[in-house]
């Protein structure tokens, strides 16, 4: 074991003895990281400019076209005495959550709006059309018809992509909301009915009132406002986000360790090709004491560059990475894992640099599927399943949990998998080597 350790310790010394192995391994993650986090800001989340927002609502509230009276026996409308659905458009894009986000004014029509937006005065124009709340509540809360048609005209600077899209997300959530309060008032006046009360009038009343009860405690729902998505994970600590360049920092760290993993990796076969690998194995030495020497020295090269990289991150960048014993874990996992793929990929080379051009081919595509080049940053549901094909990442989602205040709890599951691809990678690495070597 002494000689393995020997081995591992040489090779550890000519990789930090490198500046070129150097610059690869610590200064370029942290240099992307710093780029990054002085795009989007280093703070508690990402800062994004004020869109500059025009309202055009035409919406002639519930009931249009009917007397305005909440008693349907009054032939007021199957829909009058209901929240106007423009209104609560407008509210929600200027509710005091999206004051950072949405610089809200209104227009008086349509072709004012959308000139706004082409003179670049504003950055995206939302057209309520007059007949929204109707469509939503015209008929619905007796169940005698459903919504009608009706199209909300989002009209946006081309140039422009999130701060639209984060308008149409308001503008989505409030409409979703509205049908959500159609089906409360429904349920109100089936419960009330099945009871034996049938007046109308007093039907109308309950659904109108029931309706308006939703949508109050909907915009006053927390979990309804627009926000930084923190992840689902079980914990009694104060919650908290991690900043920008930490999420960075962690998708970069995890990336570049498996460079990291391929310079000492390929140092069998730099040996083999300059003759001192056959010599070193004409010695007592035993054939599997000298691979195992080169599996630790892989293992311990990323091991020293995530610490670096992770008091680096705490040092210039204020990363809060989460409690010390999850975070050692996840450190000693992501080493294993870049251990096993730089070593796997370098085994069935044949040449250094066919081991440079295989392996970091395979790295940007991992990197890539996995989100590495995102951080910790979610990218919805179809991302975040098609990233767990790669160890990389079920090993980010891990890092998400315990950066956002999750547990050894949160990441039981990635780490058994993590190490699971390791195994696997390990064993495909030690067959080719073994072969080749036999």
């Amino acid at each position: 074991m002494l000689r393995a350790l020997l081995v591992a310790a040489k090779d550890v010394r000519h990789v930090y003895r490198s500046r070129a192995s150097l610059v690869l391994m610590l200064v370029a993650p942290l240099l992307v990281t710093g780029a990054i986090g002085a795009a989007f800001g280093s703070g508690e989340g990402f800062e994004i400019e004020a869109t500059r927002t025009v309202v055009v609502d035409q919406d002639r509230g519930a009931g249009a076209g009917h007397p305005a009276s909440t008693d349907a026996s009054a032939d007021g409308g199957a829909g009058a005495g209901f929240p106007a659905a423009g209104a609560a458009i407008r509210a929600a894009l200027g509710s005091p959550e999206l004051a950072d986000l949405v610089d809200l004014t209104t227009s008086p029509d349509p072709q004012s709006a959308r000139a706004a937006v082409d003179a670049g005065v504003a950055d995206v124009a939302v057209v309520i059309p007059p007949d929204l709340s109707e469509a939503l509540w015209g008929g619905s809360p007796f169940g005698d018809g459903e919504p009608g048609p009706a199209t909300i005209q989002i009209y946006k600077d081309a140039s422009r992509t999130v701060g639209p899209g984060i308008v149409a997300a308001v503008v989505e959530q409030v409409v979703r909301t509205c049908q959500g309060a159609v089906a409360a008032a429904r349920s109100a006046v089936a419960a009330t009915a099945a009871h034996g009360l049938d007046d109308p009038a007093a039907l109308g009343a309950l659904a109108s009132a029931a309706a308006s009860d939703f949508l109050t405690r909907a915009q006053s729902d927390p979990g309804l406002s627009l926000r930084a998505r923190p992840p689902s994970v079980s914990t009694t600590g104060p919650e908290r986000a991690p900043n920008v360049a930490a999420q960075v920092l962690i998708g970069m760290m995890v990336f570049f360790t498996l460079f990291g993993a391929s310079v000492p990796a390929r140092s069998v076969l730099d040996e083999h090709r300059a003759g001192t690998l056959p010599r070193l194995f004409t010695t007592a030495t035993p054939r599997s004491l000298i691979l195992g020497g080169k599996y630790i020295a892989v293992f311990v090269v990323v091991l020293l560059q995530s610490i670096i990289l992770l008091i680096a991150g705490l040092l210039l960048y204020g990363a809060h990475w989460g409690a010390f014993g999850p975070v050692a874990v996840l450190t000693v996992c992501g080493a294993v894992v870049a251990a096993s793929l730089g070593l796997v990929t370098v085994s069935f080379a044949k040449t250094p640099g066919q081991a440079g051009a295989v392996s970091s081919v395979i790295f940007v595509f991992l990197g890539l599927v996995s989100g590495s080049f995102t951080g910790t940053a979610d990218l919805g549901q179809v991302y975040s399943v098609l990233r767990r094909i790669s160890p990389l990442g079920w090993l980010l989602e891990a890092w998400d949990n315990i950066m956002f205040g999750g547990s050894f709890s949160d990441i039981v599951l990635p780490v058994l998998v993590v190490l699971a691809f390791s195994l696997v990678f390990f064993a495909l690495a030690t067959f080719f080597f073994r072969r080749r070597y036999a």
